[in-house]
């Protein structure tokens, strides 16, 4: 009797027994050894350092261990134009020479000397003083001998860590978080306080109910903000998209461009919106001005960061395509990463305008007009039913524009 003619029952009854037999086999013999083991096997040695390390400088931080402090008077001083001119050189001579000594042939070549002339050109600019950034000093009278023997046991975590060792740089986060964690006047009994305070409860109490002939005021103060959000949000768009062809690593017509408008950017955005609105009122004065371009400002640093990392992810392949027949820069862009980042680049924007809602509240605190100045007239005469008709317009314009900027996503992307 042939395979073929066998009964198919006894057949799956034969696969069934073998399954069944491999399965038990399994069971009785382990997981494989990557499974069993799927960090490797732990290095005792490497461990015992890390957890010592991890341990003592916590010690001295918290001053279980208590050293006195090492008296100094050590005083610090020098010129920042010059050391900044300095920086430039160094940097430059870094990046340049080391690939240009092993091919002779990039020192003629038109990125070589266009990097060196803007590096000279920025040299030249903080060394002659056309930006007087004056003289830093800093004087050092007492040095915590705790702090900086503290610091000096994480010495062989940041090492092992630099080895590419997956516990240092776990025992590094957990430090980290740690110290983030360990502020004075912040603990359990902040929490507590939140649901027991009795200043608190009061405070609920005189918020309601609200007064809601307010409202009337509220209106167009509300609208103001919403014109301000726009406003900013249309001036970053215009401005970011730009800067965010020459801040991306694949759209860039060169490297020292990119590094300059990236470091123009990183500067804007270190500024918060409510300081550069300040900074503007001597400029264009008080009222929805300065904080329009304020908020402008940080949306052109934002959102040409956002909008260069969306260009830096597009695929390759439809890039390469369109150099292979001869497509200029301007025509790769057009074709090949605009429509792939389009997407992001829309939801970036219109998560921005959202963010421009929220944070134009703010800025009208510096008397840029709308709701945030009403809430900083009210707060100071400790009016708080005003605040809570304040607050529910705020809470109700917001939810709406979510919900439009939803309805925009889902019709762009």
């Amino acid at each position: 009797m042939s395979i073929e003619e066998k009964d198919p029952l006894q057949l799956i009854a034969g696969k069934r027994t073998e399954q069944e037999a491999t399965f038990i086999s399994t069971v009785h013999q382990g997981p494989e050894r990557e499974l069993a083991r799927p960090f490797g096997i732990p290095d005792w040695k490497k461990l015992g350092i890390l957890l010592l390390s991890s341990i003592t400088p916590i010690l001295f931080f918290t001053h279980n261990i208590n050293l006195d402090k090492l008296i100094l008077n050590w005083k610090i001083s020098f010129d920042v134009n010059l050391v900044t001119s300095l920086i430039i050189i160094v940097l430059g001579v870094v990046a340049i020479v080391p690939k240009a000594l092993k091919n002779p042939m990039l020192w003629l070549s038109q990125k070589t000397i266009t990097s060196l002339v803007v590096l000279l050109l920025l040299a030249a600019f903080f060394l002659f003083k056309v930006l007087n950034l004056g003289t830093f000093s800093y004087s050092l009278d007492k040095l915590d001998l705790s702090s900086g023997i503290g610091l000096l046991c994480l010495g062989p975590v940041v090492f092992l860590a630099f080895r590419k060792s997956v516990a240092a740089v776990a025992v590094l986060v957990a430090f980290f978080l740690w110290w983030g964690f360990s502020i004075r006047g912040f603990g359990t009994e902040t929490v507590v306080d939140l649901f027991t305070s009795e200043n608190g409860a009061r405070l609920l109490r005189n918020l309601t109910p609200p007064r809601w002939e307010y409202f009337t005021r509220v209106i167009d103060p509300m609208l103001l903000t919403v014109q301000t959000a726009i406003t900013s949000t249309v001036i970053g768009v215009i401005i970011a998209l730009p800067l965010s062809i020459l801040a991306a690593r694949n759209t860039t017509p060169h490297p020292v461009i990119y590094n300059v408008v990236r470091f123009l950017i990183n500067t804007i955005r270190a500024v918060p919106a409510l300081i550069w609105a300040l900074l503007l009122i001597p400029f264009v004065g008080l009222g929805p001005g300065a904080g329009i371009l304020g908020l402008g400002l940080h949306s052109v640093s934002v959102l040409t960061k956002l909008f260069a990392e969306s260009f830096e992810s597009v695929k390759p392949q439809p890039l390469e395509a369109l150099n292979a027949v001869g497509a200029n820069g301007l025509k790769t862009f057009r074709w090949g990463v605009f429509p792939q980042a389009f997407p992001l680049v829309a939801s970036y924007s219109i998560f921005n305008w959202e963010s421009n809602g929220r944070d134009s509240t703010v800025v009208a605190f510096v008397g840029g007009g709308g709701v945030g100045f009403l809430l900083q007239q009210n707060l100071s005469v400790l009016d708080y039913t005003n605040v809570a008709v304040l607050l529910i317009v705020l809470i109700i314009t917001v939810a709406i524009m979510d919900r439009f900027s939803d309805f925009i996503r889902s019709r762009i992307i």
